[in-house]
């Protein structure tokens, strides 16, 4: 055969030919070693992708950005890029992180009625015109309380209070780990670690589209601290007021207590009749499956204009990611 005549009377099994073909493969594999082995190749080695953003952001930059820079990146468009998102994770080759998973609780204040020295009911007057002080309440998907802050006058506004406990490392606030965030309503900034709904209805019919279905499912994770609230003022009615003449520190710590209270009863009498009803009207909301127990590792906080522009980007590839699977 031709083939085998080759192979045997061929110049690469030549005789005298052989000892030099095999040093060379030698140097070959040495050359090898030398680039690839980190012991022996002495150049420093850089990314392709130097810059700041992590693996993650970028993709999600690429989502939202021009169809063209993501064509060039990936040599597909967004939505044929979460299709192939959505097979990997059908068939176990990656583990999804949808809106509701990552979320790992609620945020949001209330008003308690209140009492006060005279000199201090201007500070204390809320809105409606009544003496109310203000409370920062975290929640988790159990209707649970895992934060309280207590002693804001009624005049205060959410936002101001949230970003005084945050910059104030004596509030020991629990941050979300990274990539994790609390649901909170637009009176408050959305920034990492904070998830707000989206204002308004510009854009494209998709774009408009897809953040009303953001803001939909976003309002069932936020919902959650209402329904918190809502069963500790029905268990406790001192909370609607008129308050005693108690002194401030005094009201302070009946919250605290009635709330340390509260958790008591959703560990021990989970069947609490307060509970139930709240429970059965949130079981008419979406039903998105939560992970509980997800505070490990806190994510420093970030309230920088790069940060915030980087969490809007964010919360629109979510929105997009969600229209995409719905349609």
């Amino acid at each position: 055969m031709e083939y085998e005549h080759y192979l045997q009377g061929g110049d690469f099994f030549d005789e005298e030919n052989e000892e030099e073909i095999l040093l060379t493969f030698i140097y070959f594999v040495l050359a090898g070693l030398a680039l690839f082995d980190p012991y022996l190749n002495l150049v420093e080695r850089r990314r392709i992708r130097d810059g700041a953003q992590s693996g993650a952001q970028w993709v999600v930059e690429l989502i939202n950005g021009h169809r063209d820079r993501i064509f060039d990146n990936l040599r597909m468009e967004a939505p044929l890029f979460l299709q192939l998102c959505d097979l990997l994770i059908e068939r176990g080759y990656w583990e999804p992180h949808p809106t509701g998973r990552d979320c790992v609780g609620a945020i949001d204040g209330t008003h308690v009625s209140a009492w006060c020295r005279a000199e201090d009911r201007e500070r204390y007057r809320n809105r409606h015109g009544g003496l109310s002080q203000n409370i920062l309440a975290v929640c988790d998907h159990n209707i649970r309380f895992t934060y309280v802050r207590v002693g804001w006058e009624g005049s205060a506004h959410y936002s101001k209070i949230l970003k005084d406990v945050l910059l104030d490392p004596n509030c020991a606030f629990p941050r979300p780990p990274e990539g994790k965030y609390y649901a909170v309503d637009p009176a408050y900034t959305n920034m990492p670690g904070f998830m707000t709904p989206f204002r308004g209805a510009r854009g494209t019919q998709q774009e408009r589209a897809a953040r009303t279905l953001f803001n939909r499912r976003h309002a069932s994770l936020r919902n959650i601290i209402e329904h918190t609230f809502g069963v500790l003022k029905k268990r406790f009615p001192i909370f609607k007021g008129p308050m005693q003449n108690y002194l401030m520190a005094t009201q302070n710590n009946i919250v605290l207590t009635c709330c340390a209270l509260h958790n008591f009863m959703r560990d021990n009498v989970p069947n609490d009749a307060y509970f139930v009803e709240e429970e059965t009207i949130a079981a008419q909301g979406d039903n998105i499956n939560h992970v509980v127990d997800q505070m490990a590792g806190a994510e420093p906080l970030d309230m920088s204009p790069q940060g915030i522009a980087g969490w809007n980007e964010f919360r629109s590839a979510l929105a997009n990611s969600m229209y995409y699977h719905q349609h």
